[in-house]
């Protein structure tokens, strides 16, 4: 056995160094070109101490390995080299997929390493690289059902390519039962290797966090939660050092996949890849995480969050069975810049930015661009009172949800106005269930709750309109109580104190 370890090491060494010749011949466009990101050795390890920890069907016999999008095969082999560790008898098969010219040739030297180390340590080791397309390997697929693939891997590990498709490519029309909207490539790579698991068999993929929200991701959800279960979560606080170097900007997430109804989820918050054994985790059972008909992911890292999640299930009624609806701001200045005009006028309206904001109140601010022309009716929206939400922040931002109130009375010259397609807007069916509103969605308890669902700067009317909220009749009797006045004045503290008085939770 001590044996096996010291081989490893060199084997390791000459795998890393292949890698950073990958590295060297890539520049970061090249890169995202192709959405190709070589995973760290750090983060390859882990995942595949996870993956191996986690599996209850492995013997000490035989196991067959997927790594669909291999890349240079660091995944695949860190899977190898812990199976060795544990199971020295045991016959290891693997299975890569990768067909980018530069990826496969260090692909080929890696395994070829690999190959030699394991004969020449006595341990039973063959792989297969297939140099096509995963997704569309077999001419058949597009005529026939993605469920006739074998379902014969006992584990799959992957960090597949992050990559928007059109909807009209050859990968979204073969997998067109988990399409909706704009598709990613490494939604694809997750569900067909799920098909592809055996019965209670594991994966573990690292993916960006946007498949965990979202009506884009629905139907990839809907798919999955009936093929399994998600066992694990691995969110990173650092998301600029998950991939060190290579800069890879997307909050990503760790998920390990097991095929069977599994009803607790462990949760980790790693604050980077240096301190990945050090982290602490949290077991939360499974109807706390996978939430409502959409089935949407809350991230919960801590006993805060997980009471913020009770807190959220617990609440009666969804943004809009109460009565409310958001929608995105409607003219997209930038293709319309025609449209645009600097001063007042009786052919023009005023056009609302998100940097209007002077606190919770809205301002004509711009010294110029502040008018729409008429001329496009589609761009106008009657003058009565809205929350004004902005559509982005930065990570920097304390808040996701940064609210103002729209009141039409300082604009009761105008008729109607239009809106910035960078600002959301809500609307109600009465002005108290407005202003109730308001004093809900500026709380912080609510920007928490955003931020347990979404991972993304970009506030999305479709999400905060499914999100759990207090149900109509409390937001309005809470409206009454306040003038438009008093709202737009409130300090953090005093929203707080409110929320917490009539609905609870604490922030």
């Amino acid at each position: 056995m001590l044996r096996v370890r010291i081989d490893i090491e060199s084997l390791k060494l000459k795998i890393s160094e292949s890698n950073e010749m990958f590295f060297r011949q890539l520049s970061r466009e090249e890169q995202k070109k192709i959405g190709q990101f070589t995973t760290p050795m750090p983060v390859a390890e882990y995942m595949a101490e996870r993956l191996i920890d986690d599996a209850d069907v492995l013997n000490n016999q035989s196991v067959k390995l997927l790594d669909p999008g291999a890349g240079t095969g660091v995944l695949g082999l860190a899977v190898v080299e812990k199976l060795f560790l544990k199971y020295p008898s045991c016959k290891i098969e693997l299975v890569t997929y990768e067909n980018e010219p530069i990826a496969l040739r260090v692909l080929k030297s890696n395994l070829s390493l690999a190959k030699s180390w394991a004969a020449e340590s006595g341990l039973n080791f063959s792989y297969e690289i297939r140099e096509r397309n995963y997704i569309l390997e077999e001419d058949g697929l597009l005529e026939d059902s993605v469920f006739s693939f074998e379902s014969n891997y006992d584990l799959v590990i992957a960090n597949p390519p992050y990559k928007k498709l059109p909807k009209d490519s050859l990968e979204a029309d073969a997998m067109s039962f988990v399409v909706h909207g704009a598709p990613n490539l490494y939604g694809f790579f997750w569900v067909k290797a799920a098909i592809e698991l055996r019965p209670n068999a594991t994966s573990v993929f690292i993916v960006p966090r946007s498949w965990m929200s979202g009506a884009y991701f629905e139907r990839l959800r809907a798919f999955m939660f009936s093929q399994g279960s998600v066992i694990e979560l691995h969110a990173f606080d650092n998301r600029n050092n998950v991939f060190g170097s290579t800069k890879v900007l997307q909050e990503l997430v760790i998920v390990v996949f097991q095929k069977k109804r599994v009803d607790l989820v462990k949760i980790w918050s790693h604050d980077d890849i240096t301190t990945l054994e050090q982290s602490q985790s949290i077991v939360v059972s499974r109807d706390l995480v996978v939430v409502g008909e959409e089935q949407r992911v809350y991230l919960i890292t801590n006993a805060t969050q997980l009471a913020l999640a009770k807190w959220a299930i617990a609440l009666p009624s969804t943004f809009s069975d109460s009565g409310l609806k958001m929608k995105t701001g409607l003219t997209v200045c930038f293709r319309n810049r025609d449209l645009v005009e600097d001063e007042p006028s009786d052919n023009n309206v005023p056009i609302f930015y998100a940097d209007d904001f002077d606190g919770h109140e809205v301002r004509l601010k711009r010294e110029s661009g502040q008018y729409l022309s008429k001329k496009r009716e589609g761009f106008l929206q009657d003058n009565v009172d809205y929350i004004f939400v902005k559509r982005f922040s930065t990570k920097e931002e304390s808040r996701r949800i940064q609210t103002a109130y729209y009141d039409a009375e300082r604009f009761s010259q105008e008729e109607q106005i239009s809106t910035d397609n960078k600002l959301n807007f809500v609307v109600a069916s009465s002005s108290d269930l407005l202003r109730g509103a308001f004093l809900v969605m500026s709380s912080t308890i609510f920007d928490d709750y955003y931020r347990l669902l979404s991972g993304n700067t970009q506030v999305n009317s479709t999400e905060i309109n499914s999100m759990k909220f207090p149900d109509a009749h409390s937001l309005a009797s809470l409206g009454e109580k306040y003038q438009v006045s008093e709202l737009t004045q409130m300090t953090q503290e005093k929203i707080d104190q409110i929320m917490l008085a009539n609905f609870g939770g604490e922030a």
